[in-house]
């Protein structure tokens, strides 16, 4: 169901609509063309026990991956806050160098954080993005070859290199949650317990035949929006649900800030 990543939210309903819900009333109609229904009645009280003990534990299956699903954005909508804070800090200490480096280090992390909105979220949300594309490797070469003026610039450059090590871990989990997924193991343990779910609920006969099949497509609509939000959650760079690029934009509003109010850096000693 990964193509359902790339559809509007209108469509992916209606996907799960025909297919979970006509698919179930359809498979329903077909049990009944060859099983008869007072047969189906005898197999109540034993399918009634099979049917709740297994609807439980799938219930529960289900719960559990789309709690950890859940974790996995929510860790990658942190991760996010957590590069774009960086960004800003290690421009707000550029203040403090002397130029030209004051300047060199500024725009080299505006111009990062541009390309982050402009260019790596946007490829990633079209999975577009390849990992070949320019990181923060310009950013540690240019911090780790300057020489400090003094003993001030030295306690920056270290200030920096620790906000440069933390943009680098986030840089590398935002790739990680990009390329990553849910294992298959548990992708084939949703899908074939939606099957056989699904498939449980034709052992029970009712003589409205309408009735029964209004309500196993509510419950095969229901199965399918349950698995559409795991798979949405489960790639939180790719699909409806997005990890916002809001953090950044708005640490790119805080750099244009800090350039007018920026002190100049502390003249260097007098010879005597």
């Amino acid at each position: 169901m990964g193509f359902l990543e790339d559809w509007g939210i209108s469509f992916q309903l209606a996907f799960i609509a025909v297919v979970f819900g006509g698919g179930s009333v359809l498979g329903l109609y077909l049990v009944r063309r060859l099983v008869n229904v007072d047969r189906l009645k005898e197999n109540h009280e034993v399918a009634g026990v099979t049917f709740g003990a297994l609807g439980a534990f799938y219930g529960v299956v289900l719960a559990f991956v789309i709690v950890a699903a859940w974790e996995r954005f929510d860790q990658a909508n942190a991760n996010a806050h957590n590069e774009a804070t960086a960004l800003e800090t290690l421009y707000k200490l550029g203040a403090g160098l002397s130029e030209p480096m004051r300047s060199r280090l500024d725009s080299e992390v505006l111009e990062y954080t541009h390309r982050v909105v402009d260019e790596e979220l946007p490829q990633m949300a079209t999975m577009r993005y390849h990992m070949a594309t320019k990181g923060a490797h310009d950013l540690w070469s240019m911090v780790i070859s300057y020489h400090p003026a003094d003993s001030h610039e030295e306690v920056l450059i270290g200030m920096a290199l620790a906000e440069l090590g933390q943009i680098s871990q986030a840089r590398s989990q935002r790739l990680l949650f990009y390329n990553d997924d849910l294992p298959p193991m548990v992708w084939l343990i949703i899908y074939l317990g939606c099957i056989i779910t699904i498939g449980f609920s034709y052992f029970f006969g009712s003589r409205d035949f309408r009735a029964q099949g209004i309500m196993c497509a509510f419950f095969s609509i229901w199965l399918g929006i349950t698995i559409l939000a795991i798979l949405e959650l489960a790639h939180p760079y790719h699909g409806m649900m997005l990890i916002p690029d809001d953090p950044y934009r708005y640490a790119i509003v805080r750099m244009e800030e800090a350039a007018n109010y920026k002190m100049p850096p502390a003249p260097a000693p007098k010879a005597p």
